[in-house]
């Protein structure tokens, strides 16, 4: 082997011993742990260091008992240890550690180690031999100073652990306590129960998410429906991989159909892939979806997810006659136009399978809605007795039957079943339809009675237009002044604050509330002004921060929904307003017609009187002046005679032409 110069080697074991030094003072602080003894004091640099390097304080403070160190921190030494980041239970152990005690036995010093040999002071093989002696302390302070560091690391851990086992046993506790009430039906104890753990919760974690779930579950059975939909909604941001996903959906669904929830907000559930859930649970989930998109007109979207319901899902009927009316609507009022046909046969395919679903599935409303629909498509192609053939389908106690009966009398009329079509506006004259705004009846009957020569019924057809209609005019015209804004509207519709002499004719106002947007908005705001009484009454048990939060909730929504429904009441009496100022212009223009051929009639007459009668005429007016009498029950109009009330579909006019 190539000897080393002697300043060589001087200069490599300066080196070497620079390294040891510095490794021999790593070693030292890291003795301060938790293995360490009194021996081994540590200082307020080496708490720093602790501290930097990740241990816990509970470690650290244990470290500073089990070395029975003594600290005399001066103001100096403080403002380091705070700036350094040292929680303040550790200054405050350093600190009570430095009070007057009795001093400890200074530990002997350790006999310093000798002093190695100059290496190139014997022979080659002594200084190999030195130097491995050497490197073998070097070796064996490496693993002290890991073994320090392992030991260090495992404490640190099992005090987080341990922690982490107690936050859980609370949380558990917490959470036990809320199910009970929830699952004993003491929903507001519930309520505050788990509105207390949110409070102090960390978002994201799953105990939130069960907890959040639980209170929207208790404020629902409170009947909270505003703010259960809130919560409900706010739980879908988990996502489909959540546990929460698929009953918050559910509970969502279930507050919509007590309220018009529907805020545009619930667009990113198009966010959410949910092809792996169950058959039930996508249909319900894409029906939800698609009827967003129809309430927003957003008809290409809804179709997307209407579509993908299937025929045996409990939202199949529903879906199909929505898309039923989406076809309606693209179709158009023009037949002339290249897709109205085909529009309207895709249409009635999907009201016909509405219907069909709905009569197997004991949905009749939206089976009655499917005939009415169904009805309106032939009417409107012209094919009249398919039309009929729908309409009779509604029964008497649907609540589509008035719309039913109403036009079907115009569909008799128009095949040319003068007769019948008239027989059935009588009907609607009677006393069980004194409540709807129909004033087209009367049109109707005044012009079947000028057509017919019996002018003075005609006239007393435009006489009850007049007293029954026209005579809104004024009384609708000062209502809609007196209220103009939007809320004004609604404390003078709804909560009925309105100054006398400007009241709303009960006819109208029974007009706006038999439109069904009407209703879906009225009932949600009804539902919201019960839920502030019922958040006060239960105030006490819900705890008073979340009662606040609640009322907070409800009375956005609540603010939301009187605005919406005084715009609504706004734009129905604006229709019945243009409606009226129309039918004006028709009693006009029929009276008219009327004294002409009126004054036509008069001139035969006078040229009769010349040459007398015929037998014709005398049978005409005999039969003319006939009433029709079946079975003992029957009702007399001022016009007509008679007809039997328990057979209202079919009764039939019984007037004759008596023209000349």
């Amino acid at each position: 082997m190539k000897r080393r110069s002697t300043n060589s080697r001087a200069k490599a074991r300066r080196g070497w011993v620079s390294r040891w030094l510095v490794r021999g003072a790593l070693a030292g602080a890291l003795l301060c742990g938790p293995l360490a003894t009194a021996a081994w004091a540590i200082t307020k640099d080496n708490v720093i260091q602790m501290h930097k390097s990740g241990l816990p304080a509970q470690v650290i403070i244990q470290t500073i008992q089990s070395t029975g160190s003594n600290f005399n921190l001066s103001v100096d030494d403080i403002k380091a240890l705070e700036a350094a980041g040292v929680p303040k239970e550790v200054i405050d152990a350093m600190t009570s550690s430095g009070a007057p005690a009795p001093a400890p036995e200074p530990a002997p010093e350790p006999a310093p180690e000798p002093a190695p040999a100059p290496v190139g002071s014997g022979d080659g093989v002594d200084d190999l031999e030195r130097l491995r002696e050497m490197e073998e302390a070097e070796r064996r302070k490496i693993e002290e100073e890991a073994r320090i560091r392992e030991a260090a690391r495992k404490a640190a851990e099992r005090e987080r652990e341990r922690m982490a086992a107690e936050e859980r046993r609370r949380v558990a506790r917490a959470l036990d306590a809320a199910r009970n009430a929830l699952e004993d039906g003491r929903y507001a104890k519930a309520a505050k129960d788990f509105g207390t753990f949110l409070a102090q919760a960390e978002e994201g974690k799953a105990s939130t998410y069960e907890a959040q779930l639980g209170l929207a579950d208790a404020l629902y059975n409170l009947k909270l429906y505003a703010n259960a939909a809130e919560r409900y909604q706010g739980l879908l941001a988990a996502g489909p991989e959540s546990d929460v996903f698929e009953p918050a959906f559910t509970g969502l669904r279930r507050s919509a159909r007590v309220i018009a929830y529907n805020p545009v907000t619930l667009e990113a559930l198009t966010n959410y892939f949910v092809g792996d859930k169950s058959r039930a649970f996508q249909d319900s989930y894409n029906y939800f979806v698609g009827k967003f998109f129809f309430d927003y007109q957003r008809y290409d979207e809804a179709r997307t997810y209407l579509g993908e319901v299937s025929d045996k899902g409990r939202d199949y009927a529903d879906s199909q006659y929505l898309l039923g009316l989406i076809g309606v609507q693209e179709a158009g009022d023009d037949p002339e136009g290249d897709d109205w046909a085909r529009r309207l046969i895709g249409a009635s395919q999907n009201f016909e399978s509405a219907v069909g679903a709905a009569l197997a599935a004991d949905q009749s409303r939206i089976a009655h809605l499917g005939y009415l629909a169904l009805a309106r498509i032939a009417y409107s192609v012209g094919l009249y007795d398919v039309a009929i053939f729908y309409y009779r389908k509604v029964p008497y106690d649907s609540t589509s039957y008035v719309n039913a009966l109403h036009e079907s009398g115009w569909s008799y009329f128009l095949k040319g079943d003068t007769a019948r079509g008239t027989g059935i506006f009588h009907t609607l004259d009677g006393p069980d339809w004194t409540n709807y705004f129909l004033p087209d009846i009367y049109l109707l009957e005044a012009t079947v009675f000028m057509n017919n020569c019996h002018f003075e019924y005609a006239h007393d057809s435009l006489k009850r237009i007049e007293e029954r209609y026209l005579a809104l005019k004024q009384p609708l015209t000062r209502f809609m002044t007196e209220h103009a804004s939007p809320e004004a509207l609604y404390n003078a519709f709804v909560l009925d604050q309105t100054q006398p002499g400007v009241e709303l004719p009960h006819l109208l106002r029974m007009a706006v509330i038999s439109n069904s947007e009407f209703y879906d908005l009225y009932t949600t705001v009804t539902q919201y002004r019960r839920e502030v009484a019922r958040i006060n009454t239960q105030r006490d048990g819900l705890g008073e921060e979340l009662s606040v939060q609640l009322l907070e909730t409800v009375a956005s929504r609540k603010q939301e929904g009187i605005i919406a429904l005084g715009i609504k009441i706004n734009q129905l009496l604006q229709q019945l307003s243009d409606e009226l100022d129309e039918l004006e212009i028709q009693v006009t223009e029929v009276r008219i017609e009327i004294d002409e051929i009126e004054a036509d009639q008069l001139e035969r007459d006078i040229e009769e009187t010349y040459r007398g009668p015929s037998e014709e005429q005398v049978e005409a007016e005999a039969q003319a002046t006939a009433t029709v009498f079946v079975g003992d029950k029957y009702v007399t109009w001022p016009f007509e005679g008679e007809y039997w009330s328990d057979e209202i579909n079919n009764y039939r006019s019984d007037l004759k032409d008596v023209c000349k």
